[in-house]
């Protein structure tokens, strides 16, 4: 866990305990590699309230995760972006696939225009038709991506399958990419610590382009809603380690 004094921070407790039993095995002898994807940054702030913005507290938090995760031999991790610069979503995915990211997890925060709403949720690739609120914050994030990567698997288009078998692998292999999605999304909410720890729907899916386009196992956290006083004053802390 990140430990922090003070009011406690929005982080999964025991992060490492979290992706070891999914994603690590006797057969993974290279370190994994785990993407960071600070959402938002540079001319587009994200959500902001009280002269606190997105793409600041994304910032703030990758890097503070990256450096737990780099202190394990275990675990390689990197972010899409280091500094306030702003990346489009296509950038994004492009990156995680150029790297060959063994696991995605895009950072997020939440803005309602209900006062009250609060508390983290958690987000992966649909498969069943998303709700409406889920579909408004995904149209939202994917207003700047104008093409898709058409994503696919390399090594399939390097092989002289039949069109047919390769179409079938291909399902196979997104399929399991998005249950072990769905199995992050899981243990996120169940180690999650805090006040702000969600108590229904914390776990939803929503066709996120970043979550969408990426071949890696994925997941998208919104880790409170900055328009909620109580949220918005722990995403504000500036020391999170």
């Amino acid at each position: 866990a990140l430990a922090a004094s003070g009011p406690t921070f929005p982080y999964p407790k025991g992060m490492l305990a979290i992706i070891i039993p999914l994603f690590l095995s006797t057969t993974h002898a290279a370190p994994l590699k785990i993407m960071l994807d600070p959402g938002h940054g540079g001319k587009d702030q994200g959500a902001c309230s009280q002269n606190v913005s997105e793409s600041e507290i994304t910032l703030q938090v990758s890097k503070a995760v990256a450096q737990k995760l780099k202190a394990d031999r275990r675990f390689r991790a990197i972010l899409t972006r280091e500094d306030n610069r702003f990346l489009s979503l296509i950038e994004r995915t492009k990156m995680s696939k150029d790297w060959g990211a063994d696991l995605f997890i895009s950072i997020h925060v939440n803005a309602s225009p209900d006062a009250r709403a609060r508390g983290a949720e958690f987000y992966f690739q649909n498969q069943l038709p998303p709700d409406e609120d889920s579909m408004r914050m995904a149209h939202l994030e994917n207003s700047a991506a104008s093409e898709s990567t058409n994503t696919s698997y390399d090594f399939l288009d390097k092989t002289s399958l039949p069109a047919d078998v390769t179409s079938i692998l291909t399902d196979m292999l997104h399929g399991a990419r998005i249950f072990k999605s769905a199995q992050l999304s899981r243990f996120l909410k169940t180690q999650w610590r805090g006040s702000r720890k969600s108590t229904a729907n914390s776990i939803l899916q929503a066709p996120f382009y970043v979550l969408s386009e990426t071949k890696a196992p994925a997941a998208l956290v919104e880790l409170g809603f900055i328009t909620n006083a109580t949220d918005r004053a722990d995403l504000d802390r500036k020391s999170v380690v």
